[in-house]
């Protein structure tokens, strides 16, 4: 045994390492604290804990602002909550933060983006700096303006010069002379004129100097005035001069007047010359950014997107919304608005940077426009206007056009004039196959030769299939892709059980209505995966390989009950779909997998993407509101994926790749994705019946031989 002495730790000992411990470890705690404050102050990282992903910027707005190559500014101009004196305190929102927490992830997670968060309120003197930056950088627009209030002093100052010395002259006119009353209703109508236009326009020129003495200043208010004064002064100086030179050859007035009349009317007509040009100009200005910029500086709250050429005002009911048709749903009557901030800035932002402005038209043969808006209590919009406002809101410009030519000859009243054939032709054409009424000349009009025209010349086309309508063969046949409008899908109808209070689900045992949410492994359909969509009725698409193009089936028929695809159109339209097997000589029902779209491309042409589907982008399929949340005062679409496969569609036709994703609005609902064969399958087989058994009979196996001893 060994005899060493034990060393026993003496308490200045310990005292001394537990201390060098405690000091240490605290050291350590305190090193650490300063390095995350300051990484999280470099990368300004967020976590998001909502449940649908709302703190963060969506995928299509990243794809946008990531491969941003132009400079933009985007400016918060929103009051904090406090300002809003006019609502009870407990009852204010705070709209003003969530704007400054997306714009701060702009600005992160962006290429060339900054951002400037202003109080209109207090912080006068970054007001005043953002008026000199627009004032600057939109100048060219501010010198027309400019021109036209450093011009109007010496027109007007000559008009008055012209009608004062013309006072002078009709005061001197023997006026007790006149009897013909159409004489003295124009010499009196002269007369007061001339009388009024001196201090006529010494009002317009001080409300002129009001309007510039503003800040910024009212530039466009100021030529507003110009215009209205100069315009109210052509017209008088027009009905005088329209009076004098019928009158004055007229032997039954006086000579002295018919005299005057002659010598006169060159001198009126100088006068209304220099009113009209003056006029004239200030008609062929453009719109004034630094107006927008007052006028944002005037109202409640605002953004503002600046791009390189051009700017972008967003007001506040664009960015919190609520829809009208949430009152009434809520469990207190107020409905809670919808912060749409994301997408309306990323819309601006597409807007600014894009080098062209990519063409849309809708061609239909007759009818009634398809995407004009609506007056509300007055006329009735088109059936697709809600996805031609998002295809606008993303910088389309959003055309239609109407191939038997009727329109042009019957223009409607609120409708915008038709494009010809040569504007269309570098647009992508969105072509509903709704069936053609007969016209007096003969059979319906048909389609499908000027789509093939277009085809044919490299354009591209999103065709939407419906119920007996065209078929465009000739058009689709050299793409591999078979619109069948003979044929719709169906399932066996649902009976008994019990009833769903969900519209929805209880539409469902339809033998003609398909929830789906599994769209096919395609650039425009896989970001839509797991999201609701509807296709009402929906057509089946077929697909064939072709030399020199890529063709893949989309949007397959859902088998989760018995389905076919129905070929008594007309009878499954009055709900009598029933599987007929056919015979031998007599073919029957189509038996899955059946598929209800196809995409098309060619290697260096055109593109085309055919849905069995025309209804499924309507107002009325676009605007069905999810009920559950319509309740919470939260107005979302039931139906995110039809309107998000509209626009993936035609991002792919327009060749604009990268904006194929899901936009923000869509992730405000929650997606349930379809469990595919394979995966069931595992899960089922896999897992259930191999997995867990073998688990317990290993688990058994290791418990024996543990126990041997």
């Amino acid at each position: 045994m060994s005899n060493t002495p034990v060393h026993y730790e003496t308490q200045h000992e310990r005292w001394l390492k537990y201390g060098a411990n405690v000091v240490l470890v605290s050291l350590l705690v305190i090193v650490l604290s300063v390095l995350l404050v300051v990484l999280a102050q470099k990368y300004n990282k967020r976590l998001d804990t909502t449940m649908a992903g709302l703190g963060n910027l969506k995928p299509q707005t990243l794809t946008v602002i990531q491969n941003n190559k132009s400079p933009i500014k985007i400016v918060c101009l929103y009051a904090p909550p406090e300002y809003d004196s006019e609502t009870p305190v407990d009852e204010r929102l705070d709209y003003r933060q969530p704007v400054i927490d997306l714009l701060e992830e702009y600005q992160s997670k962006g290429k060339n983006i900054t951002i400037e968060i202003i109080d209109p309120k207090l912080q006068e003197t970054k007001k005043d700096q953002l008026i000199d930056e627009v004032t600057n950088k939109y100048g060219g627009e501010i010198d027309k303006y400019k021109e036209i209030i450093k011009v109007y002093p010496g027109v007007y100052d000559e008009i008055s010069k012209l009608a004062t010395a013309e006072v002078a002259i009709v005061k001197g006119l023997p006026f007790d002379q006149v009897k013909e009353e159409n004489l003295a209703e124009t010499l009196n109508l002269a007369f007061i004129s001339i009388q009024a236009f001196p201090k006529a326009l010494q009002q317009t020129k001080e409300g002129i100097n009001k309007q510039l003495k503003q800040k910024p200043p009212d530039y466009k208010g100021a030529v507003n005035q110009v215009q209205s004064g100069t315009s109210n002064l052509g017209d008088m100086l027009g009905a005088i001069t329209d009076g004098f030179g019928k009158l004055k050859d007229d032997q039954k007035i006086p000579e002295v007047f018919r005299k005057y009349m002659a010598e006169s009317l060159p001198r009126y007509q100088a006068i209304k010359k220099l009113a009209d040009e003056l006029a004239d100009k200030t008609k062929k200005l453009g719109e004034l950014k630094l107006d927008d910029l007052r006028q944002s500086l005037k109202a409640r709250d605002s953004i503002i997107v600046m791009g390189e050429k051009e700017m972008k005002t967003i007001p506040v009911d664009k960015v919190w919304v609520v829809p009208e048709d949430a009152r009434g749903f809520t469990s207190e009557g107020k409905p809670k608005p919808r912060f749409a901030g994301e997408q309306q800035i990323t819309s601006a932002i597409v807007s600014l940077t894009a080098k062209t402005k990519p063409k849309v038209v809708f061609i239909r043969a007759g009818g009634g426009p398809l995407t004009m808006p609506g007056i509300r209590g007055f006329q009735r919009g088109g059936p697709f206007g809600m996805i031609a406002s998002r295809l606008r809101d993303y910088n389309f410009e959003v055309l239609e056009k109407d191939i038997t030519g009727m329109s042009a000859m019957r223009q409607q009243q609120f409708a915008p004039p038709e494009p010809s054939d040569e504007e269309i032709k570098d647009a992508i054409w969105i072509v509903p196959g709704f069936p053609s009424a007969p016209s007096q000349m003969g059979p319906p009009p048909s389609i499908a030769p000027r789509l093939k025209q277009h085809l044919d010349s490299g354009g591209s086309a999103l065709v939407m299939g419906y119920p007996q309508g065209e078929n465009f063969a000739d058009a689709l046949e050299p793409w591999g892709i078979k619109l069948r409008p003979d044929v719709v899908a169906a399932h066996e109808a649902v009976v008994g059980g019990p009833e769903s209070t969900d519209i929805v689900e209880q539409a469902q045992r339809e033998p003609l209505i398909f929830l789906l949410r599994s769209y096919g492994n395609h650039l425009i359909t896989r970001t839509v995966e797991g999201l609701d969509g509807i296709f009402v009725p929906m057509n089946i698409v077929e697909t064939s390989a072709k030399p020199g193009c890529t063709v893949t089936a989309v949007i397959p028929v859902p088998q989760s009950l018995k389905t076919w695809g129905e070929t008594d159109v007309a009878g499954a339209m009055e709900g009598k779909a029933h599987y007929d097997a056919g015979t031998a000589d007599k073919p029957g029902d189509l038996k899955p997998p059946l598929w209800a779209g196809a995409v098309s491309e060619k290697a260096g042409s055109g593109r085309v993407v055919v849905l069995g589907s025309a209804t499924f982008a309507m107002d009325n399929m676009l605007g069905f509101p999810d009920q559950n949340l319509r309740k919470q005062g939260i107005v979302v679409s039931r139906f995110p994926a039809n309107g998000e496969l509209f626009m993936n569609s035609v991002f792919w036709l327009s060749k604009q790749d990268t904006m194929v994703t899901i936009s923000a609005s869509a992730l405000e609902v929650n997606r349930v994705g379809e469990i595919r064969p394979g995966v069931l399958n595992f899960w089922r087989i896999g897992v259930l019946c191999i997995g867990l058994p073998l688990a317990v009979i290993a688990a058994g196996i290791w418990m024996f031989f543990n126990r041997q001893d």
